[in-house]
């Protein structure tokens, strides 16, 4: 449900969005896109591949595409990347997206 909402913000401002159901599905839709692709937004939480293994592969792209971590945990260790806490809304959401990677704009 998450997933959709946050899909549904982003496109709601004109970005380009692909999902994934886990780390392994996005790992491989952005195997294929290197270079393509300006934002990778994961769950530290994952089923198959969590988010942080998700991003030590994801840097071996090159480029390796930034990744905006979120998380309902608060006691996340530290992560190689900024991180949204649940809960949180579309709004706040956009405006994190905004401001930690204002060179990505939308399509």
């Amino acid at each position: 449900m998450l997933r959709r909402i946050l899909a549904e913000a982003l496109a709601s401002e004109g970005y380009a969005v692909l999902t994934a159901g886990d780390g392994e599905e996005a790992l491989a839709i952005a195997s294929t896109l290197v270079g393509q692709l300006g934002l990778v937004v994961t769950d530290v939480l994952l089923p198959i591949l969590d988010g942080l293994e998700l991003a030590d592969r994801l840097a071996s792209l090159n480029p390796a595409p930034p990744v905006l971590f979120i998380s309902g945990v608060r006691s996340v260790r530290a992560l190689p990347g900024p991180i949204l806490q649940k809960p949180f809304g579309p709004i706040a959401f956009l405006e994190q997206v905004g401001r930690m990677f204002p060179s990505v704009q939308p399509q």
